[in-house]
């Protein structure tokens, strides 16, 4: 965007966009909203402007804790007046105990000089040598928080309250614990377009007030174990989660995967550091992807071979993904004496010789090789494949009806990588890939969908000019029913089948092929063979390069 064409947002935009998102959630979700929750929805619009404003402020910034000199906003016209007004109302409060991290985020608001300057009356030797957060860390194990907490907890801190009600509030909106308010800005400003929904099709982000809660719980179990996994023992990680009912979380549609990302997260924390039983344990209690292929892992490293084969032929049963396939292939494969499925693709790679200067860009090292050779090409990697399938099945992706848009600000689908993505779907998507009966009728859909969403934020979609380019080029040779296999493919499962397509894409004349580019020390991954062996099925022209630096 040029300079003169920059859009200059309203002087108290901010304060818009927190009164939008209030409303909202009291207006969808009041049913689900504790007493608290709307207390703090409807205390908050009887607020002066100037502390409304303040408010928000200080909610939209990192932490709890703020120095007053710091803040410093023209349209707030009496900043201590507003203090003083939020602290009537409870939504700036006053901590007479600080927990060890919250007296961490304290005296961290401060830097390394200042920190050293307000301690000297205190007598307390301190280690200049330390970086700052280190020396924060060496103070609270030498001296504890009390201390700290009285030479920095001064008048001039601003403390936020009802972070808990608008953290709810928050997540009500947004359907996750990541949502930033910043993404208004991002709208306004024109540096993202997000789809136009009428906002009554808009679903729920939660049908109950469990579901939320348990989602909230989650997030604040994840930050606790990023606490744990630096400061105690992996066994006492393990007594810390034992205590936590993932039973429960596992058995509620909304947090499922969420539990299950925990699971794998400690589970995995115990296998690195080697505390075998204890990971096998937690990756027992779930099927879900990559639990099983951890078992596989670790059986292998125990030498336990048995336990290894039998859960390779139960995936192979029933597998996730394709990754988990693969590995599981690899046992058998391993039994047979034979080398691992990707190594035996890589190793029918072409060689191309490319010059040492592009170690650090082998892709396009690889590239000028092939111009060299009287071919055109793009660096593509997933963006023609994905750009083909997002265009394609915009509607479907996108259509309110299966309740997965709950909110304005949208960028994906709340459904898009979850495993009933395609159950939801499945009849729509045969339906549109069956009426679809010629690659003229199939260009006109893609066509469609650039002139009515173009720059519309897409999970699927590169909306970089050489990469719509690439796939027209693409769908020029491409036979239709190359292309059905293909959309056809990637709709089963949209979170492991939108990656690992060639790295390139190169055409001279009347040929064309992809090429997965690998340097001498890089290795095929299962997804990679995968979109390889079923570009072998349908046909398409596909191949391993495999660089030689000269």
């Amino acid at each position: 965007m040029a300079n003169n064409d920059k859009i200059i947002l309203p002087e108290k935009y901010y304060l818009d966009n927190f009164k939008y998102v209030l409303n909202f959630v009291l207006d969808k979700y009041e049913p689900l909203l504790s007493d608290d929750e709307v207390a703090f929805v409807t205390n908050f619009t009887t607020l002066s402007e100037d502390a409304q404003c303040l408010y928000v402020r200080v909610s939209n910034r990192k932490g709890q804790f703020f120095r007053k000199e710091k803040l410093i906003y023209a349209e707030i016209t009496n900043l201590d007046d507003a203090q003083e007004e939020l602290l009537d109302q409870n939504f700036l409060i006053n901590k007479s105990f600080l927990e060890i991290e919250e007296c961490y985020q304290l005296v961290n608001i401060y830097n390394k000089a200042e920190i050293i300057q307000m301690l000297k009356p205190l007598d307390i030797e301190v280690d200049k040598k330390l970086k700052k957060d280190e020396l924060i860390l060496d103070l609270l194990e030498s001296h504890g928080s009390e201390i700290l907490q009285q030479s920095f907890y001064t008048n001039s801190i601003i403390t936020q309250g009802a972070r808990e009600e608008l953290d709810m509030v928050k997540l009500f909106f947004f359907g996750h614990n990541h949502g930033d308010m910043s993404d208004f800005v991002i709208r306004d400003v024109g540096h993202a377009k997000f789809m136009e929904i009428d906002e009554s099709k808009l679903g729920t982000s939660f049908d109950s007030r469990e579901e939320a809660e348990a989602v909230m719980q989650l997030s604040q179990l994840n930050k606790e174990f990023y606490l744990l996994e630096e400061a105690v023992s992996p066994l006492s990680i393990y007594a810390w989660f034992k205590e936590i009912e993932i039973g429960y979380f596992l058995n509620m549609d909304k947090a499922k995967q969420r539990a299950e990302k925990l699971l794998h997260k400690v589970g995995y924390h115990l296998e690195k550091n080697k505390h075998f039983e204890e990971a096998l344990e937690l990756y027992h209690i779930s099927p879900a992807s990559p639990l099983r292929e951890r078992r596989i892992r670790i059986y292998n490293k125990q030498k336990d071979f048995d336990k290894s084969l039998a859960q390779a032929k139960q995936i192979l049963e029933n597998p996730n993904d394709n990754k988990e396939y693969y590995i599981a292939l690899d046992v058998l494969n391993k039994l047979d004496k034979k080398l691992k499925t990707t190594t035996l693709r890589q190793k029918d790679g072409v060689s191309i010789p490319v010059d040492a200067s592009y170690q650090y860009r082998v892709e396009q090292g690889a590239l000028a090789y092939f111009q060299t050779e009287g071919y055109y090409g793009y660096h593509s990697e997933n963006s023609i494949c994905r750009n083909v399938f997002g265009l394609f099945f915009w509607e479907e992706v996108f259509d309110p009806k299966y309740n997965s848009l709950h909110q304005p600000l949208q960028r994906n689908p709340s459904d898009i990588y979850g495993k009933d993505f395609y159950a939801k779907r499945k009849e729509a998507i045969i339906n549109k890939l069956q009426k679809t009966k010629s690659k003229k009728q199939l260009s006109k859909t893609l066509e469609t969908s650039l002139e009515l969403h173009h720059g519309v934020s897409n999970p699927f979609v590169h909306w970089d000019e050489s990469m719509i380019e690439a796939m027209w080029r693409f769908l020029a040779f491409a036979k239709l029913q190359q292309i059905k296999f293909l959309l056809a493919e990637m709709a089963i499962d949209p979170k492991n089948r939108s990656t690992g397509f060639p790295d390139l894409f190169i055409w001279k004349e009347n040929e064309y092929s992809f090429y997965e580019v690998k340097s001498p020390n890089d290795h095929l991954s299962e997804k990679q063979l995968f979109w390889l062996e079923r570009f072998d099925e349908w046909k398409i022209p596909a191949e391993i390069a495999l660089v030689e630096w000269v």
